[in-house]
């Protein structure tokens, strides 16, 4: 799960899921808050797409996407499904391990 849109946020986040999936885990990105920007086509966009074409799921918190201003349908990458945090809930429930990668923006505190 990512919650920044930070550069750091974005590294970790894709190091992670390209680390797990060498190893054959199953991997689901969840994004909530600004993170949902890293799905849109161009810029970090085309690389989660790659991760997706590996099998990765790629979920992006609908109350997010709303927020942001950005639209539901057809303004993300391949693969982007819409979520919501009750499947984030159903996702902690269903897998063995969860990552939760969270950035503070200094212009932010």
């Amino acid at each position: 799960m990512a919650s920044s849109d930070s550069i750091e946020a974005d590294k970790n986040l894709k190091g992670l899921a390209d680390a797990a999936l060498s190893r054959d885990h199953e991997v689901t990105l969840f994004f909530s808050d600004r993170s949902v920007e890293f799905l849109v086509p161009g810029g970090a966009g085309g690389e989660y797409s790659g991760l997706h074409s590996r099998g990765t799921r790629l979920l992006a918190c609908r109350t997010s996407v709303v927020a942001s201003g950005l639209p539901s349908e057809g303004g993300f990458v391949e693969g982007v499904e819409m979520s919501s945090l009750g499947e984030l809930v159903s996702l902690f429930d269903d897998h063995d391990r969860v990552c939760l990668l969270y950035t503070s923006d200094a212009a932010d505190e």
